[in-house]
């Protein structure tokens, strides 16, 4: 019997045929996380990109491109960016670059050059005598028919790592050529291995990431916390000049230079693809240094020198440096010799074994040394052989025939009588003077010319000279007053650190000073009337420069026409409308003519388009104070000083207005603020200096006059004004040689002359004063308050005949002298009656 089918189970029919779709799962979990990522990532995107839309809206931060477009008159311009500097440096340290305002759209018979580079190429401490202008000058010369547009793109203090960017930004500006002289500062600028901005060579990735997100406003705020969190010191807030680098001192095997070298050569190599991208041809130059009459500003010895052997070594080192001094050059020689034994990396001895073998003839040993100076230098503020070096070996990895090398390094070492360049070239380590300036112009010229279109080139014939220093100088109205006002800028300089450290100091400030005093008839009346008429003619053949119109402008105020003045600095300020300078020059002039109103809305003007303008604001303060609006003045000076905290020429205004308010506490306040936050520079250690004198604060006056009178020691009437000062003091004797420096300078002035007299005779020396007497009539024969005294001398001398002389002169000038009548008698009868009188 079969047995019973069972019935199938009932949910069997539902079993599932084919397995479930694994693969579909799969995806949804992808799709499930990548949604997850997306929004993770997305969020804060949009989050990030909606603060930086509402920064720009409130118009947080500043803009980084080195150009910025504009409207001049109607039409599209390309000027400079003052603030471009600050995502390097920081607002309070940044520099600015030379101002400029190009047309947007070139002109056909227009060729278009951009300078890039450091100090050096910008024409320091005289920009306007400079590389770019001096290149100007000589093309436009060359060539008359043409218009050659020459934009000054160097900075003070930066190097390649910020000169990429501003070629990437002037890559646009249509250029025909660009010119790049750079090297000096790759040490010391932003991200170098002995920078004082910020992170010592970190790779080159993380510089760049670092500045590109600076160039978004988040960036900068970013920024700006950090540097709210952390300040540093008030003292090291502030440009200090090449004096903050003092704790930098790089050796030349630091690891460090290995990635500054790295560095240097990539950021070359990038700055020329990109000029060659934007069409334009590329000239590239070695950078000339003084070899010859700059020793190191550092040094330091070799590592792992032990104790015993610096002492030996430093016993030698001084044996040697006693010997130069006593002309035993020979002897030096020996015992430098026996110093390098022990240690050889020591910047200041090689200096010294420089100076010996030119000394001796040996000119090829002279070379070595003062190249190994250089290098050795420890304060690395000079292009050294390698860097040079590796702008030959950049350049030459380009086949490009609109690559061209220019090599200044040589060309100067060339025309130099030993190949030594030095301060024939130089105001001190690598600032070119005016001779320089055209020395270096005329070794780039024909590497330009090269580059310039057949259409310009074809005209002119290659044996054709070249415009001479002299036609260069004519163009550009350079005069004894310009030079004068030159050396006297680098003898404030050299009294600073690092340059009070080189061991050729001393022989370097008297050269200057002698410099200085050949050229003392540049500041007077004819030499300024010289300077005029060069500045005149040059501005009669080019009506539309904008620094001759500035350097006329500065020459008619000296020369006391205001008016002229006035119309030259307007015709800059129209020129140059983003030049702060320019405006601020316009203000000072409105100022001087009393028209405080216009006076404070130009300085209102360079304010804007310089926010670090101190000076400006400054004035800006004492125009609304001589308006009457003193509560005016005083918002302007604390804004001053919330820039600018130790500014003291804004302590010293507002304790005035406090003192004229009757605020004596707050005043006084302000007034020791003032004292305690002197800014260096010879104008305002004067102002300060008379402001102590009228509040009968002395001794704070002998201060500030001596220190005006370092920075500034060729001025006659600073010297007067210190010695008036002195003798009030008692310190007669000071007052004295203050008195003779005065005349030393001004050899023809009648109030140093008369209190020179006056303090010898208080002094019991009425012999000199007779003298200085003499030279006081003589110059103005009318002048009977000297006349008198020459007659008091005389007597006091025991020359009572020729005193009797003066005082009957000075009875025929004024025959109601009581006191005159008076010496006439007593001395008629003192004298024999038989003795002419």
């Amino acid at each position: 019997m079969k047995a019973p089918r069972k019935k199938p189970v009932a949910g069997r029919k539902h079993l599932h045929k084919i397995g479930p779709d694994f693969g579909s799962s799969s995806l949804n979990r992808r799709k499930l996380w990548g949604f997850r990522f997306l929004f993770a990532i997305g969020v804060p995107l949009a989050l990030l990109g909606t603060l930086e839309l509402v920064l720009r809206l409130i118009d947080f931060g500043y803009p980084t491109g080195f150009l910025l477009p504009s409207q001049h008159d109607g039409k599209k311009v390309l000027v400079q960016n003052n603030q471009f500097g600050w995502r390097f440096f920081g607002a309070a340290m940044a520099r600015m670059p030379e101002p400029f305002c190009l047309p947007e759209i070139k002109s056909s018979n227009t060729v278009r050059i951009i300078v890039f580079g450091e100090s050096a190429a910008l024409g320091d401490p005289q920009p306007r005598f400079g590389l770019p202008r001096m290149l100007q000058a000589m093309l436009e010369l060359r060539y008359p028919d043409t218009y050659f547009e020459v934009v000054n793109a160097a900075i003070v203090a930066i190097n390649s790592n910020v000169i990429l960017p501003i070629a990437r930004d002037c890559s646009s500006a249509n250029a025909d050529i660009w010119v790049i002289y750079m090297g000096n500062n790759e040490v010391v600028g932003p991200f170098g291995a002995g920078t004082v901005f910020g992170q010592q060579a970190p790779p080159l990735p993380l510089i760049r990431a670092n500045l590109a997100l600076k160039t978004t406003r988040i960036g900068q705020l970013v920024d700006t916390l950090h540097s709210e969190i952390w300040k540093p010191p008030p003292d090291k807030s502030e440009w200090g000049g090449m004096e903050m680098f003092l704790n930098q001192q790089v050796r030349i095997n630091d690891p460090r230079m290995g990635t500054v070298y790295d560095h240097f050569s990539r950021n070359l190599a990038d700055i020329i693809r990109t000029g060659r991208k934007s069409g334009a041809g590329i000239v590239v130059s070695t950078v000339a240094v003084n070899l010859k009459d700059c020793a190191p500003f550092g040094s330091e010895h070799r590592q792992g020198l032990t104790t015993v052997d610096k002492s030996k070594w430093e016993l030698l080192y001084q044996n040697g440096v006693a010997a130069q001094s006593a002309a035993k050059t020979e002897v030096a020689v020996g015992w430098f010799h026996e110093a390098a034994q022990i240690d050889d990396q020591f910047a200041d001895l090689h200096f010294r074994q420089g100076c010996c073998a030119l000394a001796l003839g040996k000119i090829d040993d002279a070379k070595k040394q003062f190249v190994a100076a250089r290098d050795q230098d420890t304060l690395r503020f000079r292009c050294d052989s390698k860097l040079n070096d590796l702008v030959r070996q950049t350049v030459s990895i380009f086949s490009d025939q609109r690559v061209v090398l220019a090599d200044a390094e040589t060309a100067f070492a060339a025309q130099n009588p030993v190949g030594l360049p030095g301060d024939d070239w130089f105001y001190e380590h690598v600032h070119l003077t005016f001779d320089g300036n055209y020395l270096l112009a005329r070794t780039l010229a024909p590497k330009l010319e090269m580059l310039l279109p057949v259409k310009i080139t074809a005209h002119v014939a290659a044996s054709q000279p070249w415009p001479s220093e002299a036609d260069c100088a004519r163009r550009l109205a350079w005069s004894d007053w310009d030079k004068q006002a030159a050396l006297s800028e680098m003898f404030s300089r050299l009294g600073n650190p690092p340059f009070t450290h080189q061991i050729n100091h001393d022989t370097q400030i008297q050269n200057l000073e002698a410099s200085l005093d050949k050229l003392m008839p540049a500041t007077q009346p004819m030499g300024i009337k010289a300077a005029q008429n060069l500045c005149e003619k040059a501005l009669s053949a080019m009506p539309d420069d904008p620094f001759l119109c500035e350097q006329m402008s500065a020459l008619d105020q000296l020369s006391g026409n205001l008016a002229g003045a006035m119309t030259n600095a307007q015709h800059a300020v129209n020129l140059l409308p983003n030049s702060a300078g320019d405006w601020s020059q316009l203000g000072v002039i409105l100022a001087k003519q009393k028209k405080y109103k216009d006076a404070a809305a130009a300085f209102r003007r360079a304010f804007q388009l310089n926010p670090e303008d101190v000076w400006s604001l400054q004035n800006l303060a004492q125009s609304l104070n001589d308006l009457g609006q003193h509560e005016e003045a005083i918002r302007e000076y604390r804004h001053a000083l919330a820039v600018k905290p130790r500014f003291g020429p804004a302590w010293l205004g507002l304790g005035q207005i406090f003192e004229e308010m009757g605020h004596k506490t707050e005043a006084e306040d302000c007034y020791q603020k003032a004292l305690r936050n002197r800014i260096d520079r010879a104008p305002e250690l004067t102002t300060l200096a008379r402001f102590c004198e009228n509040h009968g604060w002395r001794e704070a006056a002998a201060t500030n006059f001596d220190e005006a009178l370092k920075l500034n020691g060729f001025d006659a009437a600073l010297y007067l004004e210190a010695a008036q000062n002195l003798s009030a003091l008692g310190r007669h004797a000071e007052a004295e040689l203050r008195y003779a420096q005065a005349i030393r300078l001004s050899p023809d002035s009648i109030q140093a002359h008369f209190f020179y007299g006056s303090e010898l005779g208080g002094d019991g020396k009425p012999a000199d004063a007779v003298r200085e007497f003499r030279e006081t009539v003589r110059i103005m024969p009318n002048m009977t308050e000297a006349r008198f005294n020459l007659g008091i001398s005389l007597a006091d001398a025991g020359n009572y005949s020729e005193a009797l002389v003066e005082f009957e002169k000075v009875l025929e000038q004024d025959p109601a002298n009581a006191k005159a009548l008076q010496y006439a008698q007593a001395l008629r009868q003192r004298l024999p009656a038989s003795q002419p009188h």
